[in-house]
């Protein structure tokens, strides 16, 4: 077994989005598949979020990177001294998602000592031994030792061929840390570097498209081909080390790659300088589309005063009671912004049909995910109102996070009333 190397470090302070009254992102949503585990004797658990990004160094060995919010860790002062976090990382590396075979495994174990209660990500990585030419599967195991609280996972492994995005890692300019997210501001400078030093350059391909916003559940999902045809197209030099400096200039989103004649590469997204965050009135407006008939965003939308126009809608929804305005307003801009962070693939999170379903309907009551799919349920299973959406993945060259609703009438119902009780100051299945 080779040696592990892990980095470590407390490197971000997280930043909470301000405005309309916006959450923290420290609510008890989990990733979607992420299964959490609270052991007998345990305190009450406090879901852990990891981050993953995978970079295939070479053809014998990937690296695995994380990134843990320290806020979501317990301190204790086991030495009598300094408050520590003890976390292990376990894995299973798998020839298939269902696989029993283990092909390889380890754990790392690391600490923190924070006495001054800041918040912080702490930041890693493992090497681990992945041979080329196939797609393999890591089962990861995260626990918080101090709580005895686990979260795991399955991540896909796509080592078949040079061209795939885990064959390119991107940083913030100087920096060795992976930006763990595929979405960047306007003027944001980073470095992508791709595994092989001997490439030469990278091809670019600029995309601006307007998509639609996810239809209701219950209607039927008109599927349009992409047309893979680019706006423009440019080059970057790669140094010897395979690296190049990117600087996006526009909103839009740019796929880079080492061959063109495939799909394959790495995408990166330019949405909005405030995202994922919620600071401006535009912010709002838009996700009021899936809750308001479109008399009613016509009208808002054609306004001198957006804003005004915004709060006024909320209060008549709460019969003017402005505490409870200013409640509903907090719950649904924070289920907006979560939405972002977890379900963003080519279009926004709130805008894509996880994104849908989890703004009006609220978190789920579990979630399954396979390979394939996920399902999400809602309500226990002896409870008559019961009711599951089915997720579906598609194969996306530009995002690995892009899932379709398999779509039904028998969703209308629920729908109406979900979107009824936003309407009438009604918070379904709250996060909080």
């Amino acid at each position: 077994m080779m040696k592990k190397s892990v980095y470590y470090l407390l490197a971000i302070t997280i930043c909470i989005c301000c405005g309309a009254q916006i959450a923290s992102t420290n609510s008890n949503f989990k990733f979607p598949g992420f299964q959490t585990i609270t052991h007998p004797g345990s305190a009450k658990a406090i879901v852990i979020e990891p981050q993953f990004q995978v970079f295939h160094v070479n053809d014998s060995v990937s690296e695995l990177h994380f990134k843990i919010n320290n806020n979501q860790l317990l301190y204790t002062k086991r030495d009598g001294k300094d408050f520590t976090s003890n976390c292990l990382i376990y894995y299973n590396l798998l020839p298939a998602y269902n696989s029993r075979e283990i092909l390889e495994s380890d754990s790392v174990r690391f600490s923190d000592v924070n006495n001054d209660d800041s918040e912080n990500f702490l930041i890693g990585k493992i090497n681990i031994n992945v041979p080329s030419g196939k797609t393999f599967f890591l089962r990861i195991a995260v626990t918080d030792l101090n709580r005895n609280t686990s979260v795991s996972d399955i991540i896909k492994v796509e080592k078949a061929n040079d061209l795939t995005r885990q064959n390119f890692l991107v940083t913030q300019r100087n920096s060795t840390l992976p930006l763990f997210k595929d979405y960047l501001k306007i003027n944001d400078t980073v470095t992508v570097r791709y595994k092989k030093a001997e490439a030469q350059k990278l091809y670019v391909s600029y995309y601006h498209r307007n998509f639609p916003l996810a239809p209701p559940p219950f209607s039927v999902n008109d599927q349009t081909s992409f047309d893979y045809k680019p706006d423009s197209i440019f080059n970057l030099q790669l140094s010897n080390e395979g690296k190049a400096d990117f600087i996006p200039t526009k909103k839009g989103f740019y796929h880079f790659q080492i061959d063109t004649s495939t799909h394959d590469g790495l995408t990166l997204f330019l949405f909005s300088d405030n995202f994922p965050e919620i600071k401006k009135a535009e912010d709002m407006f838009y996700p009021m589309r899936f809750i308001t008939s479109k008399e009613e965003y016509d009208s808002i939308e054609q306004s001198n005063n957006l804003k005004a126009e915004i709060e006024k809608f909320w209060l008549n929804a709460t019969n003017n009671d402005k505490e409870k305005a200013r409640d509903i307003i907090h719950q649904y801009y924070a289920r907006v912004q979560k939405a972002n962070e977890h379900f963003t693939s080519y279009t926004e999170g709130w805008r894509n049909d996880r994104g849908m379903i989890y703004l009006i309907c609220g978190k789920p009551s579990s979630i399954y995910k396979a390979e394939y799919y996920e399902s999400w349920t809602y309500n226990e299973p002896t409870n008559l109102n019961t009711y599951t959406f089915s997720f579906i993945k598609v194969m996306n060259p530009f995002t690995d996070n892009d899932y379709k609703l398999d779509r039904s009438p028998i969703y209308k119902q629920e729908w109406f009333l979900s979107v009824d009780d936003w309407r009438r100051g009604k918070v379904n299945n709250p996060d909080e």
